[in-house]
């Protein structure tokens, strides 16, 4: 396996858990909000290089790749972490209305009452729930506000995703935290 670089547009879909069996299965952990990531004969990035999935049963989360045939192969790839490309993963996972992808919300402006409050630089997910970790305005940051802050992604915080450039997203009760934070 032929080592790879992890490349900043890639989204991790799983990670390979412990050896199952004899044969080479595994168990594999998914680490994203879309089961349907994880099928058979699509090939995955991995530090280590590519990885494919010859069988699955989601179920079970039960998992055997292209080669990896005995138990101590299968150890090999313990922990591993599975990811795929942006456009693989809008290709798999079809979205309903008001969601949106993680990586389509990052980099949007968080806009108050008109006001700019920040960006957003990643999501972060605590006990199920998402959260927005903005980086405050350099405005704000002048008025001796933090540089950074949390939001919750609700509908009490959020009034209205615009996907559009530049990528806004409507809030309310947002300064509130900020001022709080």
């Amino acid at each position: 396996m032929k080592k790879s670089i992890i490349q900043k547009d890639w989204v991790s879909v799983g990670k390979v858990g412990k050896s199952v069996g004899v044969k080479g299965k595994v168990l594999l952990h998914l680490l994203s909000d879309f089961p349907e990531t994880l099928q058979k004969d699509i090939s995955y990035f991995t530090k280590n290089g590519e990885l494919t999935i010859e069988a699955y049963d989601p179920i079970n989360s039960i998992a055997k790749f292209v080669g990896i045939d005995s138990r101590e192969s299968a150890k090999t790839i313990t922990n591993l972490i599975l990811y795929t490309t942006q456009e693989a993963t809008k290709q798999y996972c079809l979205l309903r209305e008001e969601e949106y992808f993680w990586f389509d919300i990052i980099g949007s402006f968080i806009v108050e009452n008109g006001e700019v409050l920040g960006r957003v630089q990643e999501v972060e997910r605590f006990c199920k729930e998402d959260f927005l970790w903005i980086q405050t305005s350099n405005e704000l940051q002048k008025q001796s506000y933090p540089k950074y802050f949390l939001i919750p992604y609700t509908k009490r915080y959020i009034l209205k995703v615009e996907a559009s450039n530049p990528k806004n997203i409507h809030t309310q009760f947002c300064k509130d935290i900020l001022e709080n934070s």
